[in-house]
């Protein structure tokens, strides 16, 4: 048996002191100075020129061995890959807030609160236990689960220049069901690698 089961859902979801020499603490403050003079960039004009999405592998449970009569089973998926959220641009008049709004807006969303912000890392995501009903096949099985994670770049139109950047972040849950030496004969790259991670290698 291999069942493929999707779902995807809404996003939930240092520090360190060294004593400055006063030449390198000028040179900061008068960069702050003058970005803060600097015209606003809030209303700049995004290009998008790559806008990459796929979902990844997060979370793979232990092979379980599952008898005929064994009914409702529970895995227990381990992390093996974090998304971390993060957006770098070349000038700070370009904030987090204002790119991600605009990736929404690219990807046709109205609700930027459904991508994973910078902090919301996906291995901080509430995870529990997953319990799947065997319906009387028996055998090896495995539940993978993943997020959908995006990769993007652009140039936003600012006064004076152009700004670039670049964001990585990530929304929603898939679960995927998989039997040990049954292949899923599925294109989804992250159940593929689900299954080699534990299963072993895929078969025809």
């Amino acid at each position: 048996m291999a069942a493929l089961l999707c779902a995807m859902v809404p996003s939930t979801a240092a520090c360190t002191t060294a004593t400055e020499k006063p030449a390198a603490r000028k040179t900061t403050e008068a960069q702050t100075k003058a970005t803060v003079s600097a015209p606003s960039c809030a209303g700049g004009a995004f290009r998008w020129t790559s806008v990459h999405r796929e979902q990844r592998l997060t979370e793979v449970s232990p092979v379980v061995n599952v008898r005929k009569s064994d009914g409702w089973v529970t895995f227990h998926p381990g992390l093996v890959r974090n998304v971390v959220p993060q957006v770098s641009t070349s000038d700070d008049r370009v904030s987090e807030r204002q790119v991600l709004t605009a990736l929404a807006k690219r990807l046709g969303w109205t609700d930027v609160d459904e991508l994973a912000a910078p902090g919301e890392e996906s291995a901080d995501r509430p995870r529990s236990p997953v319990k799947v009903d065997s319906l009387g096949h028996a055998g090896r099985f495995v539940e993978a689960e993943g997020v959908h994670a995006v990769d993007a770049s652009f140039t936003v139109t600012c006064p004076g220049q152009d700004v670039y950047g670049s964001v990585t972040t990530w929304f929603g849950n898939s679960g995927a069901s998989l039997a040990c030496g049954v292949n899923p004969h599925t294109k989804e790259s992250w159940v593929q690698e689900a299954y080699r991670m534990t299963c072993g290698p895929l078969r025809a």
